[in-house]
């Protein structure tokens, strides 16, 4: 009988260790994966006014607001940091269509009028965002 009881135990741990295996690194791909995108974007420049934090890429801005309002990101984005290791692409239409300026991963920008190796004004411009590697 204390066989059958111990080798039931060793097999549920075994079922335990499976299930619990497998689901822990899909976890941790989720938040390897969140933290490579991680762009935080301000109202105005030098990083001031109110903020987001985007961590997937968007097609629209519309429905994305500016923390703890209503008030949507879309075309009033003045400044950023990129603190994610990928590149996030900004574009000026939805759907990641228009003219787009590329923000290399662990980069900022104080002001998103005054652009050399980007579109030389993207000031309240970004209507959707996709990160890149």
């Amino acid at each position: 009988m204390r066989r059958k009881l111990l080798s039931t135990a060793g097999a549920a741990a075994l079922v335990a260790a499976a299930f619990f295996g497998t689901a822990a690194p899909a976890a941790a791909e989720g938040v390897e994966a969140q933290a490579a995108r991680s762009l935080h974007v301000y109202e105005h420049d030098n990083f001031k006014g109110r903020s987001a934090h985007i961590t997937k890429n968007d097609g629209n801005f519309k429905d994305n607001y500016w923390k703890g309002t209503k008030a949507s990101i879309s075309q009033n984005i003045s400044s950023f940091k990129n603190k994610g290791d990928r590149r996030a692409i900004l574009y000026s239409g939805t759907g990641h269509t228009g003219t787009a300026y590329t923000a290399k991963g662990h980069s900022e920008d104080k002001d998103l009028s005054k652009n050399s190796n980007n579109p030389s004004n993207f000031d309240n411009k970004a209507r959707s965002v996709k990160f890149v590697i």
